[in-house]
């Protein structure tokens, strides 16, 4: 090999292995450069707290500088509110990572600004996709509207912040970028909870057919960002079979239910569905929304397996990202427990009876009516817990009235099928004792030589008598 070419190899390989060597001493996510002598480089923001693929953009609110005199200045963004144009007034409300709340300066102050920048129609200077819970920024010096926007189905909405990014004064007279930075993302949360009963439960079986049951649906008007393009509140109820609403029931915050500028609502006897105005939802921002209203529990009630269970969902849907048009819908639901009660009617051999129907009043008034079927199975179902009477209203011929029936039922005991349906349940008492209509008693046997023994003994003692009182009339017309 020739010397000049030997050399030109030596030097390339040396030049190779420098930078292998810069390389391995470079940081994983390299900061931009400072743009003048005076300048500081990026800093790093991590917004944590996120779910992953969320979206965060930062927005530029004041421009930090250096000058050749190591004067610290910001040049503010054109269009800010008049309340945050100076760096005076936006130093004051800068996040401090705390979790959002509701109507404090900070949350005013990146609401209005945010609306502000969105109006002027602002660029997005830097962005990160979220990979777990978090998402990493490089920021040059300044103030920056930082938001985060989802489409992940989650059941929160993100709120804009103000991140301060400016210099920061070192020992020996200039400045250093902003230390590295995590901040805990904003947000709120949009849940619904949905209730039954007296008392407000998760579940109830304090209810027969014909019982009005109360709910009751508690949420909150979610708390969207001034500047939303969209902003979604919609409180759907929606009961199975078994239930029905009673519509001029329905109460909105303690006051009847009635459309008008705020919420319009449609409710029938199979739900209902309250939409609340754009206007009144970024108005009334974390307001907290209860609607009650009665249902009648009717025949169609139902308790075939812990999961198909009478019962209703109520949902609450709206945008998780509020610049976009897409919507979620969280739910919370329901169930009222009933149960049932069998038993066998029998004759005195123990064969089954057709045709006796036994009855129940239940405590609103309702009476509730069995007869055998074919087997001899009698059963009542859509029932409370509580003890119960049935009654035999109807005896068939040639049969007694068999003795009332009285039962108790409740969760611990109604576990069982009832044979006579072929549906399969799990929520009946099963008699184990069956119910027998004793044989109605019957006079002796009539014809034969029994009855004509009688015949004449009855004739013999018409005979005689007749005898007696014709003596005595004879005696007495002799005298």
């Amino acid at each position: 090999m020739r010397t000049g070419l030997k050399a030109t190899l030596n030097k390339l390989g040396a030049a190779v292995a420098a930078l292998a060597v810069a390389a391995s001493l470079a940081p994983a996510a390299a900061l931009a450069a400072p743009t003048s002598a005076t300048d500081v480089a990026d800093s790093t923001v991590t917004i944590t707290g996120l779910l992953d693929g969320d979206t965060v953009s930062a927005y530029l609110i004041a421009d930090a500088d250096i000058d050749a005199t190591n004067n610290l200045t910001y040049t503010m963004a054109s269009n800010l509110p008049e309340d945050y144009d100076t760096i005076d007034e936006l130093a004051a409300v800068a996040t401090d990572g705390t979790s959002f709340v509701q109507g404090s300066d900070m949350q005013n102050a990146a609401a209005a600004i945010a609306k502000s920048l969105s109006d002027a129609g602002a660029p997005v200077v830097a962005s990160a996709t979220a990979s777990g819970t978090s998402a990493e920024l490089a920021l040059g010096s300044g103030y920056y509207l930082v938001r985060v926007t989802s489409t992940n189905g989650e059941t929160r909405v993100y709120q804009n912040m103000v991140i301060d990014v400016s210099p920061e004064a070192n020992g020996s007279g200039t400045y250093d970028p902003h230390a590295a930075q995590e901040v805990e993302v904003k947000k709120t949360d949009v849940t619904i909870t949905k209730t039954v009963g007296a008392d407000y439960t998760e579940s109830t079986d304090d209810y027969s057919v014909g019982d009005e049951v109360p709910f009751k649906v508690e949420t909150a008007v979610p708390s969207y960002p001034a500047d939303s393009t969209n902003a979604t509140f919609v409180i759907t109820d929606t009961p199975t079979a078994g239930l029905e609403i009673i519509t001029d029931s329905i109460q909105i915050n303690g006051s009847a239910a009635v459309s008008g500028a705020d919420y319009t609502i449609n409710a029938t006897t199979g739900g209902y569905t309250i939409t609340f105005a754009k206007d009144y939802i970024l108005a009334n921002p974390g307001l907290a929304i209860t609607v009650t209203y009665n249902a009648t529990l009717t025949s169609e009630a139902f308790s075939h397996a812990a999961d198909d269970v009478t019962g209703n969902t109520a949902t609450v849907t709206f945008n998780p990202n509020p610049y976009a048009a897409g919507t979620v819908t969280p739910g919370d639901d329901t169930t009222v427990q009933t149960y049932g009660y069998v038993f066998k009617k029998v004759d005195a051999s123990g064969a089954a009876l057709a045709g006796a129907t036994f009855t129940i009043t239940l405590a609103n008034g309702t009476e509730v009516t069995s007869t055998s079927d074919a087997s001899g199975y009698v059963w009542f179902e859509d029932l409370g817990a509580g003890t119960y009477t049935a009654v035999e209203t109807t005896v068939p011929a040639g049969y007694l009235k068999a003795p009332d029936q009285t039962f108790t039922l409740s969760a611990d005991v109604c576990t069982a099928d009832n044979p006579a349906t072929p549906e399969t349940e799990n929520n009946y008492l099963v008699s184990t004792v069956d119910v027998v209509d004793p044989d109605q008693p019957t006079l002796p046997t009539t014809g034969g030589a029994g009855t004509l023994a009688i015949t004449a003994f009855g004739v013999g003692l018409l005979a005689a008598g007749s005898i007696v009182i014709l003596r005595a009339q004879k005696k007495q017309n002799e005298r």
